[in-house]
């Protein structure tokens, strides 16, 4: 029975936080221009959307690390790891969202990739290797 909630809830916080990710991805140099300061030189400018790029692709891969393990079925009835990842989903596509509509500065990225993508995605390689290396099965 919880499972019809939970399962439900974690791809629709996954896909918000893809949403949100595609929105960042859109509007990076925003974000970039608003945290340099007036006279920023052109090669600050680049390290520093060097760094969103950088951001970007990483969260991309947690998502698909996380994609693949959810529609695989490695840890989609596992009740935990559902928590987690919908807590870490929602915060960070409301966390995204802030960041784009209120220009934060382009550091604060990092910190919600850690926190918030990361996290999530080394947990679902934990699963994917406990159901397919080690031969647990969860269900």
């Amino acid at each position: 029975m919880i499972y019809r909630t939970l399962v439900p809830l974690r791809f629709l916080s996954m896909f918000g936080h893809f949403l949100a990710l595609v929105l960042f991805v859109l509007s990076r140099k925003d974000n970039v221009i608003v945290s340099l300061s007036f006279d920023y030189t052109s090669s600050e400018f680049d390290e520093a959307d060097s760094q969103m790029v950088a951001a970007s692709f990483l969260m991309l891969a947690c998502f698909i690390i996380e994609a693949v393990g959810f529609f695989g079925g490695f840890s989609m009835f596992v009740a935990g790891l559902a928590l987690l990842h919908i807590t870490c989903h929602a915060l960070g596509s409301i966390l995204l969202s802030l960041l784009v509509w209120q220009k934060w500065h382009y550091v604060t990225v990092w910190y919600i990739f850690g926190f918030l993508s990361a996290l999530p995605a080394c947990c679902e390689i934990g699963a994917i290797v406990q159901v397919a290396g080690l031969k647990k099965k969860r269900w």
